[in-house]
């Protein structure tokens, strides 16, 4: 009997610790899942203005309702050809970039896939088992996977800050305007010279629009690249770190975000310049493996 009691003591010991062990290994797990979560949505956050970005760089000039109606039945009275499917949208809108499907269509491809690879590796943590006795090893064979995604997310960021979008057509109309006005004869000095002053307001207001869509890019990408810095951290070294400490990170992350949010856009140019120095991959915009 004395055997037996014991063993059903130790039994039941064991069993308490292996709870014990188990509840606080998924503690870990689920507060790690706040960073992951982090740069979960800054990825999103990062991919949603890079596919604005590229939209807004083929973008005609916005324009209201009755200048397009306007502009319609001018093109109409001058237009002495056939209307047909292929030729009525530019007849609609002249100053429209009509992108080749296909470029079209393999960007939204690549797009979707950079979006792809960052949500399978927040799936990974969603799929670990609360408690399972794989999920540290599971977390700790994230590591290699995140560090290539954050190269792929440095080179991208390099690439906004030495090569910034712009609004191609924007700024093509605006030229042709400009060309325009300098060619006409029939004008008299001071309505020229109104005419370039009113060109010289669109030319800037236009180019701070396009500052503010590069610094937005560039922002959203600084957030997901430093959150991804910040989370590798706490990967790396996961088996030394308990809950408060796990803790701690995630208040570090709305931290860190909060910096980058308060950089300049030529404290953004810099830094987005800086970081691919330290990148491990060269890859630009490549899918990872």
């Amino acid at each position: 009997m004395a055997v037996s009691s014991i063993y059903q003591f130790t039994r039941k010991a064991v069993l308490i610790i292996g709870i014990g062990l188990l509840a606080a290994c998924s503690q870990k797990a689920e507060t790690l899942k706040i960073t992951v979560t982090q740069f979960g949505s800054a990825t999103e956050d990062a991919f949603d203005a890079y596919g604005t970005a590229q939209t807004a760089q083929f973008a005609p000039s916005p324009k209201s309702q009755n200048t397009r109606q306007s502009e319609f039945i001018a093109n109409m009275e001058a237009f002495t050809g056939k209307v047909t499917p292929s030729n009525l949208p530019t007849l609609l809108d002249p100053d429209a970039v009509k992108i080749d499907p296909n470029v079209a269509q393999q960007w939204q491809k690549t797009l979707a896939s950079l979006r792809n690879q960052y949500q399978q590796f927040v799936a990974i943590f969603d799929q670990i088992e609360a408690g399972s006795a794989l999920g540290a090893s599971a977390v700790t064979d994230s590591g290699p996977i995140l560090e290539k995604l954050r190269n792929q997310l440095d080179a991208i960021t390099s690439d906004l800050a030495k090569d910034p979008p712009q609004f191609l057509v924007r700024r093509g109309t605006l030229i042709a305007d400009l060309n325009k006005i300098r060619s006409e004869p029939n004008d008299d000095d001071d309505a020229k010279s109104l005419r370039l002053q009113i060109w010289w307001q669109d030319w800037n207001a236009l180019m701070a629009e396009e500052k503010l869509l590069q610094a937005h890019t560039l922002r959203s990408f600084m957030a997901a690249s430093a959150l991804g810095r910040h989370l590798q951290t706490q990967i790396d070294n996961y088996a030394k770190l308990d809950v408060n400490a796990l803790i701690g990170a995630a208040e570090q992350g709305i931290t860190l975000a909060g910096k980058v949010r308060s950089l300049s856009p030529t404290e953004l140019v810099a830094e987005g310049r800086n970081l691919f120095e330290t990148a491990t991959d060269s890859t630009t915009a490549t899918p990872a493996q």
